[in-house]
Parts: structure tokens; C-alpha cells; sequence
């Protein structure tokens, strides 16, 4: 997970314990998202994305564009090969 979106995350007093209930990380995830909402509404730009995720997001794009013109395990490999999986 992304630095920023964990610091986000243990800054919801719902989430600030080791090991939090399924429901209380559920309800801790919903109020990230409202709080985020709500900036978006009041107008205010997104957070600026590292250039990585952006790159990462225009190759995704590219293939699901293309999505008919590919094998679908291409396609889920393709896809795959855009994410990291890092502790």
C-alpha cells in the first residue's frame, strides 16, 4: 500500500489499533472515502499522482481498450503485470 493512503488510513480514529474488527476497517475505509468526497465536491483538486501510478494508469487504459482484440489471459496478464504486490 501506498505510504500516503496507509498514513491516511491509521489517521481515522476507527483504525487506530493494531488489529482492528473487519466492520471497524469497512467503517474506517467508508469515511476516508466520504472525507475524500467531499473535498472533490468543495471543488478542490485531487491529490497530485506519482508519475509511476500515472504511467501505470495509461497502460491499463491501453489494454482495456483493446480488451476485444486480445486472449483473455493475455489480457489478465497484462493487467496483472501492473501491480505491485509489496509489503
Amino acid at each position: 500500500m501506498e505510504k500516503a493512503a496507509h498514513r491516511r488510513l491509521q489517521s481515522v480514529p476507527l483504525l487506530q489499533m493494531d488489529h482492528p474488527s473487519t466492520w471497524k476497517f469497512v467503517d474506517g475505509l467508508w469515511q476516508v472515502q466520504k472525507e475524500r468526497e467531499e473535498q472533490m465536491v468543495a471543488g478542490n483538486p485531487p491529490p497530485v499522482k506519482r508519475r509511476k501510478y500515472c504511467q501505470a494508469d495509461r497502460r491499463i487504459l491501453s489494454l482495456v481498450r483493446n480488451f476485444e482484440r486480445r486472449p483473455m489471459t493475455e489480457y489478465l496478464r497484462g493487467i496483472a503485470h501492473n501491480f505491485e504486490m509489496t509489503d
